[in-house]
Order: structure tokens, then C-alpha cells, then sequence
């Protein structure tokens, strides 16, 4: 008998699960009634998982049968076959692309389905002091349910000491070398680096380059609204000593033909928020969805954002939000490839699509 299972499907099985009812996962892969056991593992090596939900959920369960967390999909499905899904030429035949405009605020986005939106530029401006910029770009008012995100440009010198009260941070170095002070205690910050802020501190970001310092600033739960502060707090939780990780190529996962590394997960003691670089070539990802909100920073490579029905021109500096479960693919149209910095709630693998 062969002690390896069949891959019924590369994608897994979007369920939804009653609190305490027994579940009984297929591990063969040669069940009719996937994901769940209809007793064809009779003739195998192969027993069902058991599962009990301590309450109501919808998840992802695993149908390639390499997960590594049964009975729940990990992304391995991912790793099975050379290149990642493309999309078929079919799948986009309709899409109607949708130029940038101006929304009340002045702010360039073009809007696509269900809420997905690429904003262009610093987004709206929400503080400006002599060498600070900070931009608001993703809230409740645009339509996050749990993520609010902001863009940071630093001139020169410091920022305003900045705080989300109870809210988990998240901030990504997009350009330039930094420092961070967070609660009083003090990292360096290169270029590409990822930092996790508890809930209840503050941070302040320094420039040490000439040119100019641009942050990623992501917020869960968004709806905490951003507090400017005249001291730096002396509250830096001492339970979670590290706090940033800078990406490096060597540290990378691979996905199929594509690579991603993370930078805040809850290694840095974030419980909310995963955040990652990806580096995808030239290729259209076939449709697929994520249980997550997620929010898209394209740090190079031009491209094309693609929603069920409508479509927009991606450069190097937009920021895509996407709502959960909406239906999308990101295509790179340059041959040296696209890379990007993504955060997602709740927190997880970025490998994990259905």
C-alpha cells in the first residue's frame, strides 16, 4: 500500500464548521465528499482526521493532503507544482480597466469590485508638520472592517512621537535608513525592514539618509484613531524584546516559481497582523481569494490589478486594499518581475488561498 495520498484538488475546500459537532477530515484523498471521509480510505494505510470546533467558523481545509497543520490548509498546495496557477485568457476576457480619478479628498484611486480599491500618491493628508508628511489610506471610511494603514514621509530628523491606542502596529521602511524609537527603546531601521509596535506604545522614526525616509504604517484594530504625543512614553513592553527583521534574500520562502519572506508575524509577538515581502515574475495569477483583509504595497514592477470585473494599471508606490474573500489577481507585466510588501488580518501564512 502506498503510504504517500492523493491530491484530490490544489486548492482547499472553504467549509463551514458547527461548534462541537465531530468532523471527520479525509487524509487518503481518495474520499467523493471532500473534504470529509466517505470511508474510501478502507483499503489504505490511511485514517481520518477527527475534529471538534469549540465554535461556528468558516475555514480552509486542506485538499491536497500535504498540509502540514491537518486538518487546516497551510499553502502547500502552492509547492506541488512548478509555477504558481496562472490565469486563463477566458477568465479576463470582460474586465473593464478603470482609470485613476480624484476622489473629494484629492486623492488618486481607481476604483474596482466590491471595495477593492489602488490608491496613487501620499493618499490624504492627515498631519503635515515642516518635514513630516502622513497620509491616511486605508480606514473604516474607505471600507477596512479591521486594518487601517498610513504613509509615512520623513524629510529630515524625527517624526512626532505617534501612538494608536490599543491597537497593534505594524511599520514597513519602504525607502531610506532609520532609526525607530518605540517606548523609549531605541532599533535601527535599514531600508526593507519590518517593526512590530505593542498595543499601547508609542514610536517615533528618525532619517539617517539624505534623501527621503517612507513608512508603511499599518493599524489593527484601524478604527484607533492616530494620537500625536509631546513625550515619548516610558512604557516599551518588556515581554517582546525584538521587535524588527529586515529582509534577506537568503531567509526567503519559495511558493512555486514565486518567494516571500516574513517580516512581522508572531516570531515579533504579533498576534493580529502578518506582514511579507513577495517577488513574483512576469506571469497573471489565476483568481483566488484570501478569509483575510489585506492591504498591497508595490515596491517595484508595473503590473495589472485584476477584480471579477474590472481591472487597473499597477506602478512601483501604489497601495492596493482588498476586502476578504474578494475575488482578484495581480499580473506583473515586467520581465525583471514585481516585488511588494503585504499585511493581512487576521495574521497567518500569505501562502493560504482558495
Amino acid at each position: 500500500m502506498s503510504n504517500e495520498p492523493i491530491v484530490s484538488a490544489l486548492k482547499p475546500c472553504l467549509v463551514s464548521l458547527k461548534a462541537g459537532r465531530p468532523y471527520a477530515w479525509c487524509t487518503c484523498g481518495k474520499s467523493n465528499k471532500q473534504p470529509f471521509c466517505d470511508g474510501a480510505h478502507k483499503d489504505t494505510d490511511f485514517q481520518p482526521l477527527r475534529y471538534i470546533p469549540e465554535q461556528d467558523e468558516d475555514v480552509l481545509l486542506c485538499a491536497c493532503k500535504h498540509t502540514k497543520s491537518a486538518p487546516f490548509c497551510d499553502g502547500s498546495h502552492n509547492d506541488l507544482s512548478e509555477t504558481y496557477a496562472e490565469a486563463a485568457v477566458e477568465d479576463f476576457a470582460d474586465a473593464e480597466e478603470i482609470e485613476y480619478q480624484k476622489t473629494e479628498q484629492n486623492i488618486e484611486t481607481s476604483f474596482l469590485d466590491n471595495g477593492c480599491y489602488v490608491v496613487r500618491g501620499n493618499g490624504g493628508e492627515h498631519i503635515k508638520t515642516e518635514n513630516t508628511f502622513i497620509g491616511e489610506i486605508i480606514t473604516e471610511k474607505t471600507g477596512a472592517v479591521h486594518l487601517a494603514q498610513y504613509l509615512v514621509v520623513l524629510k529630515n530628523g524625527s517624526s512626532p512621537i505617534i501612538s494608536f491606542p490599543g491597537s497593534e502596529v505594524v511599520v514597513y521602511l519602504a525607502s531610506a535608513n532609520g532609526t525607530i524609537n518605540i517606548s523609549g527603546r531605541e532599533f535601527n531601521a535599514p531600508e526593507e525592514t519590518g517593526v512590530y509596535i505593542c498595543a499601547n506604545e508609542a514610536f517615533c522614526l528618525t532619517n539617517k539618509d539624505s534623501s527621503e525616509l517612507k513608512a508603511i504604517v499599518t493599524v489593527c484594530p484601524g478604527e484607533s484613531k492616530l494620537e500625536v504625543l509631546d513625550a515619548m512614553p516610558d512604557n516599551f513592553n518588556t515581554d517582546q524584546e525584538n521587535r524588527t527583521c529586515t529582509y534577506d534574500e537568503e531567509s526567503r520562502d519559495t511558493m512555486a516559481d514565486r518567494h516571500l519572506m516574513e517580516l512581522v508575524n508572531s516570531d515579533l509577538g504579533c498576534q493580529q497582523v502578518t506582514q511579507f515581502i513577495g517577488e513574483i515574475p512576469k506571469s497573471r495569477a489565476a483568481f483566488h481569494h484570501h478569509l483575510y483583509e489585506e492591504a498591497i504595497y508595490i515596491m517595484s514592477g508595473n503590473g495589472m490589478m485584476w477584480t471579477t470585473t474590472k481591472k487597473t494599471k499597477v506602478i512601483p508606490g501604489d497601495l492596493i486594499f482588498l476586502p476578504a474573500r474578494q475575488a482578484h489577481s495581480l499580473e506583473c507585466t515586467d520581465a525583471g518581475g514585481m516585488r511588494l510588501m503585504g499585511v493581512f488580518y487576521p495574521a497567518g501564512s500569505p501562502k493560504v488561498n482558495y
